[in-house]
């Protein structure tokens, strides 16, 4: 929905305004209000657009003759200040609702009045001239008093003459910062009229405007409008060349040519100074030369140089950066991705919701980042292994006293064609037994204490729930303290994050404890944690204790359960945002009923996936912007990171015959937000 800025006087240059996305600035109250911009021209008549938009630091730097007598004028404008009116009106012309509006009706226009009216003379071109003189003490005048943008829609008469006077004015006013917008001449040249006078002295500050035709449809530019030229080019930029203004006698006219093209992008620099009051003018210039549309052949090109001004895109972060005071990075490209443990809406909330980032000209923005956070699906990691376990679409295993070994594998299609199929392998293991120790390896097996319900229910393999990229485990087991003793080596990675560790346990008629350490590397409990300045560390560090037991329930019921508690230290690197974590301390818990019921086995169970119980995490964000010193202000946020205790209610059914297998899965949060249904049936054939 358009807004209500979009009224009949905006109307009124539409097409100009919308070529170059003129209502971004409308619509978030951004008018160039608080800069001034001096209009070096030939004066600036007191029209009803311009009413309170004359600065009081307004000069006249030209003459008067009259009877054959030369005299100061001091007026800085009346009936024969027809140009400079209508390019004021093009740049500040008040958004009052009647008439027309300029590009930026905020501004304050200063109008230095350059000059000289000779009234003894009927010649209308001799009439009134300019005098370059008076355009250099106006330009040095401008630099003085601290005005950061000149806007001077005038072009040298000869264009293939260098004029050291333009040269050097333009550069002491590069001196103190200010951008001198030049209209680019109207001959319909191959270059703009001064190229010859750029040079290291002032080509930072001197930005030269060609002007494009409002035809409603292509980007072309107009058949009068000089073209930048190879020399000038890459200080050279389009705007629109036709614009509705006010005439000195208050009628409203169209004002076609660069002469109007150029208070465009005076305007545009007067919206960027405007909300960044800290950059100078030529660091507006560089923003607008940076974020102009590229129109013509790829990349600054002699006829429109950078390309089309595009407010929306000058008022916008180029190429933004995150900051926790110590370290910047680049914004593009940061994420944060939050273990499904934890509390992603918190961190979007209090940490990244109102954030402030700087630019790469140093102008701050206030935003949120919220929507940079990912949340993951819980169990997303274990999950798809255990899927890719149970896809196989083979199965292999034989076994002696001594030795054992299984795989499982599936057939995936790697092509169009009718034999572009492959055999991967998706699990196996291989033990064998020296004197009374059992010597494993495996690859994605699974070491589950409860009833998997195909899948669906978390995960009750304690490794498989903190650090799921652990799929190569290669271990022993021994009798020992009256069962069984057991340690294993882990290692693993998938998806850019690797993680590795060790578990010892013991075993003893249906009663497991086990103790684990887990080191992950770009990934937080099996989560990768994103990227940029925004990431969640760069890997954990996790050891936990797990206890399981099953028990016989009278003749037909039978009763597992299982429940650990570990603690996460975070990996943090000093780019990131978070900066500082506490240890997090972690539980899941799970119990199931199993009995014999129509042929096959029944499970009932509750389940609780792997959740963070404790712990916090600080933010270090950018939270404001001190303008006298240029910098940004800090807070640190401090975040619960706490998830929610969320258990599944899980059903299961399973017969298998001679001849099939089904099965059939149900699993379901309290509240029933997260519901989860999977039936599988088996048919083998001989």
């Amino acid at each position: 929905m358009r807004s209500s800025q979009d009224d009949a006087e905006y109307r009124v240059n539409y097409l100009s305004f919308e070529y170059v996305n003129a209502l971004y600035a409308l619509d978030n109250g951004w008018t160039g209000q608080g800069v001034k911009v001096a209009v070096i021209d030939d004066g600036v008549k007191g029209v009803s657009e311009m009413t309170g938009q004359i600065s009081g630091l307004s000069r006249d730097f030209g003459s008067v003759t009259q009877n054959g007598s030369t005299s100061a004028r001091n007026v800085v404008g009346d009936d024969y200040a027809e140009h400079g009116t209508l390019v004021a009106g093009v740049l500040a012309a008040r958004n009052d609702g009647r008439g027309v509006q300029g590009i930026a009706p905020g501004v304050e226009v200063v109008a230095l009045r350059v000059s000289n009216t000779n009234l003894d003379t009927t010649d209308e071109e001799e009439r009134v001239t300019i005098e370059t003189g008076a355009v250099r003490r106006a330009l040095d005048y401008a630099g003085t008093n601290g005005i950061k943008v000149a806007n001077v829609s005038l072009a040298k008469v000869e264009t293939d003459t260098p004029s050291p006077l333009w040269s050097t004015m333009v550069a002491r006013y590069q001196e103190t910062g200010g951008l001198f917008v030049n209209a680019a001449g109207n001959d319909g040249l191959d270059h703009v009229a001064g190229y010859l006078d750029l040079n290291s002295t002032n080509d930072r500050s001197w930005l030269f405007v060609v002007a494009a035709d409002n035809n409603g449809s292509t980007y072309e530019l107009g058949d009068y409008s000089n073209q930048c030229g190879t020399a000038a080019m890459y200080r050279c930029v389009t705007a629109m060349g036709t614009n509705a203004t006010q005439a000195v006698d208050g009628s409203y006219v169209w004002f076609t040519g660069t002469s109007s093209a150029a208070p465009q992008v005076s305007g545009l620099a007067a919206l960027i100074l405007s909300k960044w009051p800290q950059l100078s003018g030529i660091e507006a210039g560089d923003v607008i030369i940076e974020t102009a549309r590229d129109i013509g052949e790829a990349g600054v090109d002699p006829v429109f140089g950078h390309g089309l001004i595009d407010v929306e895109a000058a008022l916008s972060p180029v190429n933004p950066t995150l900051s926790n005071g110590a370290v910047q990075t680049a914004a593009k490209g940061a994420a944060l991705v939050t273990p499904a443990p934890v509390d992603a809406d918190a961190i979007a909330r209090q940490a990244l919701g109102d954030v402030t980032v700087l630019d790469s000209y140093g102008r701050d923005f206030r935003g949120d980042l919220s929507g940079m956070v990912a949340r993951p699906v819980a169990d997303s990691v274990a999950l798809e292994r255990r899927l890719r376990i149970q896809a196989g679409a083979g199965q292999a295993s034989f076994a002696t006293p001594d030795l054992a070994a299984s795989a499982g594998f599936t057939r995936l299609r790697v092509g169009p064609g009718e034999n572009d199929w492959s055999t991967v392998m998706t699990n196996g293991s291989l033990a064998w037994r020296a004197g009374r120790t059992w010597i494993n390896a495996a690859l994605n097996s699974l070491d589950d204490v409860s009833a998997s319900f195909m899948g669906l229910a978390p995960v009750s393999d304690a490794v498989q729930a903190y650090a799921p990229q652990a799929r190569f485990s290669l271990g022993m087991r021994h009798p020992g303290l009256g069962g069984t003793l057991g340690v294993e080596a882990l290692a693993g990675g998938d998806y850019g994050a690797s993680a590795s560790g060790v578990v010892a346990s013991w075993r003893k008629r249906g009663t497991t404890i086990k103790l684990g350490a887990l080191d992950e590397r770009g990934a937080v409990l099996g989560t990768p944690t994103g990227s940029g300045a925004l990431r969640f560390g760069d890997g954990a560090r996790s050891v936990f204790v797990e206890a399981a037991q099953d028990v016989q329930l009278g003749r037909d019921w039978s009763l597992s359960g299982y429940a650990s508690l570990g603690t996460t230290s975070l990996k943090l690197a000093s780019d990131m945002l978070l900066t500082d974590a506490d240890r997090l301390v972690t539980t899941r818990f799970g119990v199931t009923a199993s009995r014999a019921l129509l042929g096959g086995v029944v499970r009932l169970g509750l389940a609780q996936p792997l959740a963070v119980i404790g712990g916090s995490g600080t933010w270090t964000v950018g939270s404001g912007y001190d303008l006298a010193n240029r910098s940004l202000l800090y807070s640190q946020r401090q975040v619960d990171l706490s998830g929610r205790l969320d258990p599944l209610v899980t059903f299961g059914f399973e017969r298998a015959g001679p001849r099939s297998q089904a099965a059939l899965a149900l699993a379901s949060s309290a509240d029933a937000r997260d519901a989860r249904v999977l039936m599988r049936w088996r048919l083998v054939l001989e």
